[in-house]
């Protein structure tokens, strides 16, 4: 978010030069907004990125009121399933309004795709589909029925998935938040799983910033593959689940938030943001997880682990 002195001076410098006091009373809060919005329009898409402070996820439960709640929302950045409750796309208009907000400086809208991993309620799923048919789709995640593995070094699920990417840049999304990052750990008979999603990713990125040069590439978990430099060229930011508290409300072991944290060190040294998920529900874990993210230099989000409302940051 831009800092009010910085979007302040300008309209500040045009008061003084027509002989009008540079005082707050002088500044017509109108002119101020116009100011802040112009100041943020010239700013890049990652140097917004670089600026995030707040972010939301909601991936389903819109309902009637559609994406109201991520307009109204007072984020940075905000990450949307790609369509509504009905697996229709958001129109342009929708997503375009719902990334301008309520405030001069918008906020970065984020599509949610599942990459690593197939989805039977998605529109490009067939009837007949099974495991193993296609080749490239494997078993199905127990925790998450109608969630499959896929073969994600496949070209023809590579093809399916880049559909998905391409109309969310139709859309006019500014970036993914891409889910199954980490898939390679469930591939430990491939012994080019790891470096097979390194290719993958990166191909994503190119992709789409063929399409649109600024496109944000999130991927979510898998912090670690930040050691492979060319993943690390390929990627913008991360998203990481659980660093805190298991879902829900269950604290995470102190080896594992060590291991984690580390990670993220080397990702904020590389100068790409580490937004962090946890699930919990009760309100003093809350906020302690909000504390310890801050000050670790972290930018944290809490929510229900259905991911169906838009909670406020804190």
């Amino acid at each position: 978010m831009i800092p009010f002195a910085s979007t302040l001076w300008p309209a500040l410098l045009l008061y003084s030069l027509s002989g009008s006091s540079p005082g707050p009373s002088s500044v017509r809060p109108s002119f101020v907004w116009q100011s802040q919005a112009a100041a943020s329009a010239t700013l890049s898409r990652h140097q917004k990125l670089m600026a995030v402070t707040t972010w939301g996820i909601q991936l389903t439960g819109y309902g009637q009121k559609r994406l109201t709640n991520v307009v109204q929302g007072e984020f940075d950045l905000v990450v949307i399933d790609p369509t509504d409750d009905n697996a229709v796309p958001w129109t342009k208009s929708e997503v375009s309004r719902a990334s301008q907000g309520t405030s001069a400086q918008g906020k970065l809208l984020i599509a949610y795709l599942s990459m690593g991993a197939a989805e039977s309620y998605r529109p490009y799923w067939k009837p007949g589909w099974r495991v193993g048919n296609p080749a490239w789709l494997l078993q199905e995640d127990p925790d998450w029925p109608g969630n499959y593995d896929v073969a994600y070094w496949n070209a023809d699920w590579q093809r399916i998935a880049l559909a998905q990417l391409d109309r969310a840049i139709d859309a006019g999304f500014h970036g993914t938040y891409m889910d199954l990052i980490d898939a390679y750990q469930r591939n430990p008979g491939r012994v080019t799983a790891r470096a097979d999603m390194v290719t993958w990713v990166c191909r994503i990125a190119a992709h789409a910033r063929a399409r649109d040069p600024e496109f944000l590439i999130i991927p979510q978990n898998a912090a670690d593959l930040l050691k492979d430099p060319r993943y690390a060229a390929c990627v913008d930011a991360t998203g990481q689940e659980e660093t805190f508290v298991y879902a829900t409300d269950r604290p995470t072991e102190s080896q594992r938030k060590r291991t984690q944290l580390a990670d993220y060190h080397l990702w904020k040294k590389a100068g790409k943001p580490v937004l962090t998920l946890d699930y919990a529900n009760k309100p003093a874990l809350i906020s302690s997880i909000y504390a310890k993210a801050r000050q670790a230099g972290l930018v944290p989000y809490v929510t229900t682990v259905a991911l169906n409302t838009l909670p406020p940051s804190r």
